[in-house]
């Protein structure tokens, strides 16, 4: 009777441990899939920069306002689109207009440009033009190349590609270039070549 017993005791112990491994095997695999939904979930709310534009403005014009209140500069172009992947704006047929009154009027236009850094740098790209009309004693400038970056709040125009320069009659050109409109200040970097043409008595 006691052996009867004893299998029988054995038996309910092995059947308990089964169902426990069950269990705990059950209970287990559920935390895995939890697990798996919550990552899957966190990766479906995980927002997705976009890299195509999020909105666009057509025929604009922007004025930069200074602390003061006072016009700065203006930006105008056919297109410009924001980009929020890095929070850049390219914009078509840009045409810039520098409008403090305290410095030297200058404009700049090109083919397109990309205004990135909070609007502190604007890369011009294809015919990049730019003109200052005649400051005192400082004659009017030309800049011609197929690039130019201004850096508005520096009021400065650098590029480090070829560039033809006029300056009252005088042709300049080289590689590599800084204009400062502030202080008047022009620098030409390398294989720079100048023509002057003298003026008839």
């Amino acid at each position: 009777m006691s052996g009867g017993s004893s299998a029988a005791a054995t038996a309910m112990r092995i059947r308990i441990a089964v169902l426990l491994t069950v269990l705990i095997t059950l209970a287990l695999g559920s935390l895995w899939v939890l697990q798996i939904m919550r990552n899957n979930n966190e990766a479906t709310t995980t927002p997705v920069v976009s890299q195509k534009p999020d909105y666009y403005v057509e025929n604009f014009v922007y004025v930069k306002m200074s602390l003061a209140g006072a016009a700065r500069y203006s930006i105008a172009g056919k297109r410009m689109e924001h980009y929020p992947i890095d929070d850049s704006f390219k914009v078509q047929l840009p045409f810039i207009r520098n409008l403090d009154t305290s410095k030297p009027p200058m404009m700049l236009r090109s083919d397109r440009a990309m205004i990135e850094d909070d609007n502190s740098k604007i890369h011009m790209y294809g015919n990049a033009f730019a003109e200052r009309d005649p400051v005192g004693k400082s004659q009017k400038l030309t800049v011609n190349s197929e690039y130019l970056l201004l850096l508005p709040d520096d009021d400065e125009v650098t590029s480090d590609l070829p560039v033809k320069i006029m300056l009252g009659d005088t042709v300049l050109t080289g590689v590599g270039m800084r204009a400062n409109n502030a202080e008047l200040q022009l620098e030409l970097h390398n294989r720079v070549h100048g023509i002057y043409y003298a003026k008839p008595r």
